[in-house]
């Protein structure tokens, strides 16, 4: 009898919730996307003829030669999980940190990203 009245009970705490769940496919357009994250500008330097421009997410320094005053857009690619293949990418060569020191890191990503997709 206690069964019974769990299952029942369950059910009737359930089924209020399942009939609300909205179920149906939410989707956006990239100008939605784009619109909704807004237009960020990044600090530059002008110096003589050069321009450097400073990344807002990263603050990694880009130098250009002469633009002739044309627009400069700083473009990203999303950002995404460390593979095998692309953790070189991701670890820049240090000068202040030994290679051993690099190579942890490198197995420290790799670790943390197995981890992350594991069930």
């Amino acid at each position: 009898m206690k069964k019974l009245l769990k299952a029942l009970f369950m059910a009737t705490v359930t089924l209020p919730v399942l009939a609300f769940a909205d179920t149906a496919p939410q989707a956006t357009t990239v100008a939605n996307v784009q619109a909704a994250a807004g237009v960020t500008t990044a600090q530059a330097e002008v110096k003589n003829d050069s321009t450097t421009v400073i990344s807002p997410r990263t603050g990694i320094r880009y130098t250009l030669g002469n633009t002739g005053g044309r627009p400069i857009i700083l473009k990203t690619t999303a950002i995404a999980a460390v593979t095998p293949s692309t953790v070189n990418r991701v670890i820049a060569v240090n000068p202040a940190l030994s290679a051993a020191s690099q190579e942890k890191v490198k197995l420290a990503l790799l670790e943390n990203t197995t981890a992350a997709v594991a069930p």
